[in-house]
């Protein structure tokens, strides 16, 4: 593929990920230690408050900032903690098992919250505002508020529960405890965040739909991410209450829930750090600041909410470490070096053997009679069409003649009103678009459907695990592509991008991406939405080529949709033509090219007449 020239850029110092945190770990161990000698017991009892508000905002950051949603459950689900351990030791027990009890019911009742929630948002296959889970835990939290503050004895109503008894350890103890607490709260999420599985939640966060092309189960990742993550809060609420002993209806409010989204933004999202730290600066300095300037500190706030969200998206820690590293460039002796790019002796991948031959496959799509409906437009009427292995049929017809409808229907059980649709075999039923592409499926968009910060490789490897969950825990080095995904490739100019994000890359570029991507899967069905639009014509002749390379092997059958005639001719077996929602003709190309009718629809005029 063509590729711009770029001015190459000044290499910068980098440290491994790993040495990274083993160092930034170890000094927040001496740090917090030896701080916690020389700290009286204000200070101390100040900065365990934070310190638990700083995991809370940590996984937060998790779910909004690496899963990509928006959630104001954090009050409602920090609340249930505390509550619990304060009902319980008030109406019930006041022994050591009732903390136990108050965790273990905590994240039992957070969890099932949000699993209902979850699934109510997540595997509604009616597509909801993304915006949709904010709304519902925004509300969630404004009644959880309410049901505490009417709650009668139990609650204590607008009072709260206070002065129940707890154990007795010391603030400088709590600090050490909730410190560690912290740290190790935050090692796990960074662990977390950049295994593959971490991979997993950027590209459901940059792309929801093409992870759902991709065969991965994106509701119940969502819902497991967002169910642990609110378990966690739950937790930390039981342990604020066992410090504070004070539980009240202003604590778990939509001003916490709001409070720490401000903590997320400003700090940083999908940062773990930056979320952190905002968490402990703002609530540390608070009480001071609120005795200062009582008036104006909520403001100040609001205002350095606003001016962090204009200025500087991507969250204060981001910009000072960027700012950090090119000072740190400023004094290393420059060098010119070229965009990640892998260098020419390096091995980027394996290629694997591609799936053999299934016998009793040969018809990869079936379709009879489907037929859909848009309110009262027709978009397509009783189409029947069958593809077999080895054949590249392209589909045809003027614009709104059912073309994308036809295509909707094919990967996502839900779209068509009646007819039967079977991939490789199997019919799809109802099947949501994951279930759809495990039985041999890929679809290619007609925009280029790719995730815009991951990079080439790890575009190319999440599609290599074929739906499958990837490990929580570490990170797998290796890459295997099969082979027809390996041709594109190296045909396509992918390897001078590979350590390069797919935002920064070229328009070709990201096309060839998107095409390697659904040849990851192993597709015995591939679907093409106008895969050359937007490309030179030097590109569409290397993609036409391709696709018969890919054909000819017998591995696979495609299925285009295109506009350009002469490249359909060039390059297909067979052509389909649609018109007006209706299977018009079904031919070899010389049969279609000829034919009398299609090139009337073609030119617009009636279809009337025998066909010649």
């Amino acid at each position: 593929m063509t590729d711009t020239t770029k001015r190459l850029p000044l290499a910068t110092p980098r440290l491994r990920s790993s040495s990274f945190l083993v160092l930034a770990l170890i000094a927040s161990v001496v740090a917090i230690v030896g701080s916690s000698w020389v700290l009286g017991a204000y200070t101390s009892g100040l900065l365990v408050e934070s310190f638990l508000f700083a995991i809370v905002a940590l996984t937060t950051d998790v779910i909004w900032g690496y899963g990509g949603i928006l959630t104001f459950a954090s009050a409602a689900m920090f609340g249930i903690g505390a509550y619990a351990l304060g009902i319980m030791i008030v109406h019930v027990s006041a022994s050591g098992w009732a903390i136990a009890g108050s965790v273990a019911a905590a994240a039992a009742v957070s969890a099932a919250l949000s699993a209902l929630i979850g699934w109510l948002a997540f595997y509604s296959r009616t597509r909801v505002s993304e915006f949709y889970v904010a709304v519902v835990t925004l509300g969630l939290s404004v009644l959880f508020g309410q049901m505490v503050l009417y709650g009668g004895a139990l609650t204590g109503g607008s009072n709260g529960l206070s002065g129940f008894p707890t154990v007795s350890l010391s603030n400088q103890t709590w600090y050490l405890i909730t410190g560690a607490a912290l740290l190790v709260t935050g090692g796990v999420a960074l662990k977390v965040v950049h295994s593959d599985f971490g991979l997993l939640l950027r590209a459901l966060r940059d792309h929801e739909l093409r992870c759902k092309y991709l065969g991965i189960p994106t509701p119940f990742v969502k819902t497991a991410v967002f169910t642990a993550c609110n378990a966690v809060i739950a937790v930390v609420g039981v342990f604020y209450a066992l410090f504070t002993t004070v539980v009240a209806p202003s604590l778990v409010g939509i001003v916490l829930a709001t409070n720490v989204l401000i903590w997320v933004t400003l700090g940083g999202r999908a940062t773990i750090i930056g979320p952190a730290l905002a968490a402990i600066l703002v609530n540390a300095a608070t009480p001071q600041l609120s005795t200062l300037i009582p008036l104006y500190w909520q403001g100040i706030l609001g205002l350095a909410f606003v001016l962090v969200v204009v200025l500087l998206p991507r969250g204060i820690l981001p910009a000072m470490w960027t700012l950090l590293l090119h000072l740190l460039s400023r004094l290393i002796s420059p060098v010119r070096t070229g965009p990640d790019g892998p260098s020419p002796a390096s091995k980027l991948y394996e290629v694997m053997d591609s799936a053999s031959f299934v016998p009793g496959s040969e018809i990869v799509l079936d379709i009879q009679d489907v037929s859909k409906k848009y309110g009262s437009f027709r978009a397509l009427s009783e189409v029947s069409l069958q593809v077999r292995l080895g054949e590249l049929v392209s589909i045809v017809g003027p614009n709104g003649a059912g073309k994308t409808s036809l295509v909707r229907c094919v990967s996502d059980g839900m779209e068509r009103n009646s007819g039967a649709i079977a991939v490789c075999g199997q019919s799809i039923g109802r099947s949501a678009p994951d279930a759809i592409v495990a039985l041999g499926m890929g679809r290619k968009f007609q925009g280029a459907s790719v995730f815009g910060t991951l990079t080439v490789e790890e575009s190319l490897k999440l599609a290599t695990w074929k739906g499958r969950l990837p490990r929580l825990w570490g990170r797998d080095p290796r890459l295997f592509l099969p082979l027809e995904a390996a041709e594109v490739v190296n045909a396509l100019g992918l390897k001078a991008v590979w350590n390069v994000p797919a935002r920064d890359i070229s328009h070709g570029q990201r096309q060839a991406l998107e095409l390697a991507m659904v040849l990851a899967l192993q597709p015995k069905a591939l679907i093409l939405d106008e895969p050359t639009a937007g490309l030179s014509s030097a590109e569409r002749t290397l993609i036409g080529d391709l696709l018969v390379r890919l054909v000819a092997a017998g591995r696979l059958a495609v299925i285009l949709i295109e506009h350009d005639f002469e490249f359909v001719k060039r390059i297909s077996s067979r052509i389909v033509v649609l018109v007006n929602g209706r299977l018009l003709a079904d031919g070899t190309v010389e049969e279609i090219s000829d034919s009398k009718l299609v090139r009337e629809a073609y030119l617009g005029r009636p279809a009337s007449g025998t066909e010649q």
